[in-house]
């Protein structure tokens, strides 16, 4: 999932998010740092091979293939059929196993004490942040490892900011890298570090994805073109305001996961 979410009017009354364009595009790593930021991450994190790993909001699948491709038993899940659909296609064109399942991150369809680790780039933002916590806590082994980047504020927020980005990017939480480290302990997890923080979004690093499926009629859409110059207006009033964070901890040794 991206920063970017928004509804737009299309002809015949349909309504199309900005989730429904980028899965268009083809975009594969739409979060602050983009996917150089998410390899330089997983290489500090040294995680073991073999671990089994849930990505949550997987997308078109770059970062569910790039973890299938360095040893790891990869299941990624995202809500968008059109974006799984590339996904599946770009791990057969790489030959490798990943397991990707439509699923609601509030509702996991897997038990309890299963995967190693849970890593989530731009997500938990998008979702009612109480349910998607324990449902990582759930899903993870007693020790396991959540890993999530996200959106965070830098500076004071007001009541119009709030709104005006909730509304155009879909966000359903605005909060400050402390709130989001007490929400982790609140949620029964332990250890929780913040690996990394900017106090911006960062430049994003070029890179060049072979895989990127692209439509390509949707470069010459007014609407996308409306949705980037919205974008543009609210990063530059707002930007200043927002950053990003790596948060890192671990779930509950006790089987009952601290309930």
């Amino acid at each position: 999932m991206s920063l970017l979410h928004t509804l737009v009017g299309v002809k015949g009354g349909d309504l199309l998010d900005y989730h429904d364009l980028l899965a268009r595009l083809g975009e594969g790593s739409a979060h602050p740092g983009g996917f150089l930021a998410t390899m330089k991450l997983l290489d500090d994190l040294s995680l073991p091979v073999g671990s089994h790993i849930l990505e949550i909001g997987c997308g078109t699948g770059r970062t569910a293939c790039y973890l299938a491709k360095n040893g790891y038993r990869v299941t990624a899940i995202d809500l968008h059929r059109n974006m799984l659909d590339k996904a599946v296609r770009r791990a057969r064109r790489e030959r490798l196993d990943v397991r990707f399942v439509r699923a609601d991150v509030a509702a996991l369809p897997f038990p309890e004490n299963h995967f190693d680790v849970v890593f989530v780039e731009s997500v938990t933002i998008f979702t009612p942040w109480r349910n998607a916590l324990a449902e990582y806590k759930r899903v993870l082994k007693p020790a396991g490892l959540l890993v999530d980047r996200e959106m965070v504020l830098s500076g004071r927020k007001t009541e119009l900011m709030s709104r005006r980005l909730k509304q155009f990017y879909g966000i359903r939480t605005l909060a400050t890298v402390a709130a989001w480290r007490k929400r982790l302990k609140q949620s029964g997890f332990t250890k929780v570090e913040v690996k990394e923080h900017s106090r911006s979004m960062g430049k994003w690093g070029v890179d060049h994805d072979p895989h990127r499926e692209m439509d390509m009629k949707w470069f010459e859409d007014e609407r996308l073109q409306r949705m980037s110059r919205t974008n543009d207006r609210l990063l530059a009033k707002y930007g200043k305001k927002l950053g990003y964070a790596v948060f890192e901890a671990r779930a509950p040794l006790d089987i009952k996961k601290g309930r």
